[in-house]
């Protein structure tokens, strides 16, 4: 699925992002940071090209873990591609788990009572503060604990999740993080099915225009993660024709300049219909 795309230019764009510390950056001469540098590993990765000044890059990953949820998600996912050895996090994630859940319910309580400022403020990324501390607790092979299953359940809404309206982001930070102990799938891929739009692609609502390039990442990522065989020449085309000459990938069929984070979401898509 790669032969419609210039991996020439792209290579040469993902490079180019690469800082002197081996870290990759949104773009020079800004400082590079995790997701960048995430995104960027996982690209080259995927088109099977060798990663340049690696020891300095694994320095710059170590260098840059912390106990903050967002550096170890971006550090062990990047160490795991890399194939080093992942730091034991484990305690310090599943304490952070059991807070975000416990917060969360004595928000909806408080909720109840009147008093909604913070839980108002808190709800909209609870699903994703979840994802990002389930998944590294994952690549260090432990399982989802029994609570954090019951709680995301909750969230279960005509198929699809979300903490107000489901829709495909949250249904992605849902299912990745559930995987095998996801109930009715067939429902899940129903819910998702809706978003497809007729020239390809996934939208961020149902029957809705355009298709973007994340919207379609959540989508076949969650097909993936439910062992769901999804075909759609028109959706491989669709992704292919978000290259830019430059090489990267930009967000919609519309003018858009190219990211790692988009170029990200396009590569590791067209990976999934090999």
């Amino acid at each position: 699925m790669f032969r419609g795309i210039n991996l020439k230019k792209l290579k040469s764009f993902v490079l180019s992002r690469q800082n002197d510390d081996g870290g990759f950056a949104f773009c020079n001469p800004l400082p590079s940071s995790l997701p960048e540098t995430f995104y960027a590993i996982s690209i080259l990765k995927n088109i099977g090209e060798r990663i340049p000044k690696r020891d300095k890059l694994i320095q710059f990953l170590k260098a840059n873990l912390c106990e903050e949820p967002y550096s170890i998600f971006w550090v062990l996912n990047s160490l795991s591609l890399l194939g080093e050895e992942l730091p034991d996090m484990r305690d310090f994630l599943l304490e952070k788990i059991n807070s975000v859940i416990l917060t969360a319910e004595v928000g909806h309580l408080s909720s109840e009572k009147g008093i909604t400022a913070t839980y108002s403020f808190e709800m909209p990324n609870l699903l994703r503060r979840i994802y990002i501390l389930v998944i590294p607790l994952r690549l260090l092979g432990s399982d989802i604990p029994t609570n954090v299953k019951n709680f995301l359940k909750r969230f279960r809404k005509n198929g699809g999740y979300g903490v107000n309206n489901p829709n495909l982001q949250e249904t992605f930070y849902c299912i990745l993080t559930l995987q095998n102990d996801v109930e009715d799938k067939r429902e899940v891929i129903d819910f998702i099915m809706q978003h497809e739009c007729n020239s390809g692609g996934f939208a961020s609502s149902p029957k809705s225009y355009p298709p973007y390039i994340e919207e379609t990442y959540y989508a076949i990522s969650c097909f993936k993660a439910l062992n769901y065989r999804y075909f759609n020449r028109k959706t491989i085309d669709y992704l292919i024709s978000l290259q830019n000459p430059d090489g990267g990938f930009r967000r919609s069929i519309y003018l858009g300049i190219s990211t790692l984070e988009d170029t990200y979401y396009g590569v590791s898509s067209l990976k999934y219909f090999e």
